[in-house]
C-alpha cells in the first residue's frame, strides 16, 4: 500500500487547512521543495500535491514549484487543482508528473472525465471530496448537483486509476480515518481507491493496511506528518514496498 505525503499549496507554500477551510490555514514549510526532499529522504516514492489556490478558481503561480520539485527529488508527483481543460492537462503531463487529479472539471463534465482518461490511460484520478454525503467542488467551496453513487458508477468503467476520496469532515481534524466509507466504495465499484482525511496515528496506518485487499491501494497522510505525530519510516515499514504502482 502506497503513502502519499501531502503538500498543498496556497501562495507558494506548504500549508494544511482544517475541514477545507481557507481561512483555518496553517502555514508549515515556505520552501514546498525542501519539504518533498524531506519526504524522499525519509523514504517515499510518491507526493501527492494540490494547488489549492488553482481548485478555487483563483490566479495560481505555484506552477515552478512543480517543475521544481521534479528537478531536485526523485519522488512521483500525484497532482490535483485546477485542472479543467486538456490543454492543462497536457501541459501538466508534459512538465514529468505522474498522475493528475480531475474533480471539479469531472463532476460538471463527465465527458471531459472520459476523454482525459482515453488519453492518459491509468493516470487520471477521480478526486471525490465527500461532505455529509454530498459531493464538493471548487476547493469544497460549493455543492455538485451530481449524485454520488451515479457518477462512481460512470468512473468504474472508464480507463481511470482510481479514486481519491475525501471525507472533508476528517481532513485535517486528527480525528481518524473513515475507513468504513472508503473500502465499501472500493468493494462496490471494484476500483482502487485512495483514502484521504483523518489519518492521525500509526494505529490509523495499520488499521487501514488491513483493507489492502478490499481495495484501498493508499492513503494520503498531511497534518499528523507535519505534527510529528506519524513517523514516515514506522509507516512504510507497515506498509511495505512504495514501487509497487507506476
Amino acid at each position: 500500500m502506497i503513502l502519499y505525503p501531502a503538500i498543498d499549496l496556497i501562495d507558494k507554500e506548504c500549508v494544511r487547512l482544517k475541514k477545507g477551510d481557507y481561512s483555518r490555514k496553517t502555514v508549515f514549510n515556505k520552501d514546498p521543495v525542501k519539504q518533498a526532499q524531506i519526504f524522499e529522504s525519509e523514504g517515499c516514492a510518491w507526493v501527492h500535491i494540490v494547488d489549492l489556490d488553482a481548485a478555487k478558481g483563483d490566479e495560481s503561480k505555484n506552477g515552478p514549484i512543480l517543475l521544481e520539485i521534479k528537478k531536485k527529488t526523485n519522488l512521483k508527483i500525484q497532482f490535483g487543482g485546477g485542472i479543467r481543460t486538456p490543454e492543462r492537462l497536457k501541459f501538466l503531463f508534459d512538465l514529468g508528473i505522474d498522475r493528475a487529479i480531475i474533480g471539479t472539471a469531472a463532476f460538471q463534465d463527465l465527458n471531459f472525465l472520459e476523454s482525459s482518461a482515453n488519453d492518459y490511460p491509468n493516470r487520471i484520478l477521480l478526486g471525490t471530496d465527500v461532505l455529509n454525503g454530498k459531493i464538493k467542488i471548487h476547493g469544497w467551496t460549493e455543492d455538485s448537483d451530481k449524485d454520488l453513487d451515479s457518477v462512481l458508477e460512470f468512473a468504474s468503467r472508464l480507463n481511470i486509476g482510481g479514486i481519491i476520496l475525501t471525507d472533508i469532515n476528517k481532513d485535517g481534524m486528527m480525528q481518524g480515518p473513515n475507513i468504513e466509507m472508503t473500502s465499501d466504495i472500493a468493494t462496490k465499484y471494484k476500483i482502487p481507491v485512495i483514502l484521504s482525511g483523518g489519518v492521525s496515528t500509526i494505529g490509523d496506518i495499520a488499521m487501514i493496511s488491513e483493507f489492502e485487499d478490499k481495495g484501498i491501494s493508499g492513503l494520503i497522510c498531511g497534518r499528523a506528518i507535519y505534527d510529528n505525530k506519524i513517523d514516515i519510516a514506522e509507516s512504510l515499514e507497515i506498509l511495505g514496498n512504495q514501487d509497487a504502482q507506476n
